[in-house]
């Protein structure tokens, strides 16, 4: 059923039919949901599952926090075997390598077992993004991307306020829960996995790419190291995507530091439970983004990756500041509600912007899968120093404070970047409508000019018109 065939090149097949748009899309949203939404809500409780059913300690529920986020810097050498499998032997390895680890946990007796298959785990998670960068290139026109993304989005971020509602309730009343909904999200993930594949057979997207038909031979180290060495040249070639970058590490700065302390402040600072984590984070903050991520997805559309970017890190200035100030999970659910509206322009933003500016839908895969790495990057670097920083002060103030002025410096690189991208837009105009009037034959210019007035009859000034002076 899900054989492959060579016989189509998939990086340039034309995206579906707009008849077949919303099929494409709809059966695109249920296997995200299945994957996708899944892994959130039994992933986001788990730092505080190791800390409240394992014992673990401040830095053993960090090392936890910070796991998927800070492995997700393998993301660049998953495209690199994207680059040479069919999308059905990608998926179905990402399965293993990622989701199949999680539902393992179930059997986990402390907390180092909990850790072993969770680092597996998150190391093969960052091999999402390539292949989901990948389809949507594929699968939709440019002009309607932002919009099919942003439903996506939406069903996600539906099926993850349910099941973090019900992950946090359920382990509430039982506090080993986990023993059975980690291996019934593997199942579930599995079928999601299968609808995928299924759609890119469909819509012709699953073929590897013919020049690499040979048989593979074994890796050497300079094939190992190549995905580190193309990132550098793209980045070095590509100034405005390395621009973009910049401000997304910047970004960072702010989001790892607000991202690795907030289990401990919540259960430390707060005393929260399981429940009142789930609600009064992850629920509402799927729900704020749920409401908004729709018209989010035309304003990106609309206005731009930069500057959507540019408005939702400006936003993100309160964040850290209405941890500070919490008091309660109530306080905690009205900031997290606020985070989730800003997220939705971040979460766009951070998707298409790989996608934008790619400069072929060939290379999208590896646009995203650098994306992603430097997002391993900013988390080995800025989530340790959040800890660090935390331990030595035994404060949250400073770090949150750091996380704040880095959210609003992200911003202003945005507004820079925005404004380079319309100046090159206008001098690339200019220099296609020099060009045209350059192979413009001088006949041709002469025959579609008006023909001159005659000197004794000079053309009439209306009344009322504006006189030449």
């Amino acid at each position: 059923m899900f054989r492959d065939s060579g016989d189509v090149d998939p990086h340039h097949a034309p995206p579906p039919a707009r008849n077949a748009t919303t099929r494409v899309l709809l059966a695109q949203a249920g296997a995200t949901v299945l994957i996708q939404s899944t892994l959130a809500a039994v992933t986001a409780i788990l730092p505080v599952l190791a800390r409240l059913r394992f014992g673990a300690g401040d830095w053993q529920t960090f090392f936890v926090t910070v796991a998927t986020s800070t492995l997700a810097i393998f993301s660049i050498f998953w495209n690199a075997y994207l680059a040479r499998s069919s999308t059905r032997s990608y998926l179905l390895t990402y399965w293993l390598l990622a989701l199949l680890p999680l539902g393992l946990i179930s059997l986990a007796a402390d907390y180092g077992t909990l850790l072993v298959f969770y680092l597996l785990a998150a190391c093969g998670n960052s091999g999402w993004t390539p292949v989901f960068g990948q389809l949507l290139k594929r699968l939709y026109p440019d002009q309607r991307r932002g919009r099919a993304l942003s439903v996506i989005n939406s069903a996600s971020l539906a099926g993850t306020m349910i099941g973090s509602f019900a992950v946090g309730a359920w382990l509430h009343a039982d506090a080993n829960a986990f023993r059975i909904y980690m291996p019934a999200a593997a199942v579930l993930q599995l079928a999601g996995i299968a609808l995928l594949i299924l759609l890119a057979q469909r819509t012709r997207t699953h073929a590897p790419p013919a020049a690499h038909a040979n048989p593979p031979q074994p890796p050497r180290l300079r094939d190992l190291l190549a995905p580190i060495v193309h990132m550098n040249q793209v980045l070095r070639a590509d100034r405005a995507f390395l621009r973009y970058e910049a401000a997304f590490m910047t970004y960072g700065v702010g989001w790892m530091i607000c991202f690795a302390l907030l289990p401990v402040l919540l259960t430390e600072k707060l005393r929260m439970n399981y429940q009142e984590v789930a609600n009064s984070t992850q629920v509402v903050f799927q729900l704020a983004m749920l409401l908004t991520t729709i018209p989010i997805g035309w304003f990106a559309d609309r206005f731009g990756v930069a500057r959507t970017s540019a408005a939702s890190f400006a936003g993100l200035v309160l964040y850290p500041l209405g941890l500070l100030l919490a008091r309660n999970p109530i306080e905690i659910g009205l900031i997290s509600v606020w985070y989730g509206v800003m997220m939705s322009g971040v979460n766009l933003a951070w998707m298409l912007g790989p996608v934008h500016f790619a400069p072929s839908p060939a290379l999208v895969p590896h646009y995203v899968a650098i994306h992603t790495s430097l997002v391993g990057l900013r988390g080995i670097l800025f989530q340790g120093l959040a800890m660090l920083l935390y331990t030595l002060t035994h404060s949250f103030v400073w770090p949150l404070l750091l996380a704040s002025a880095a959210f609003c410096w992200a911003s202003i690189q945005m507004r820079r970047l925005h404004a380079l991208l319309q100046t090159r837009a206008a001098e690339s105009a200019a220099d296609r409508a020099a060009a045209t009037a350059r192979h413009t034959p001088s006949a041709e210019r002469a025959a579609d000019a008006p023909p001159p007035a005659a000197a004794a009859e000079p053309a009439p000034i209306a009344l009322g018109a504006d006189v030449p002076t």
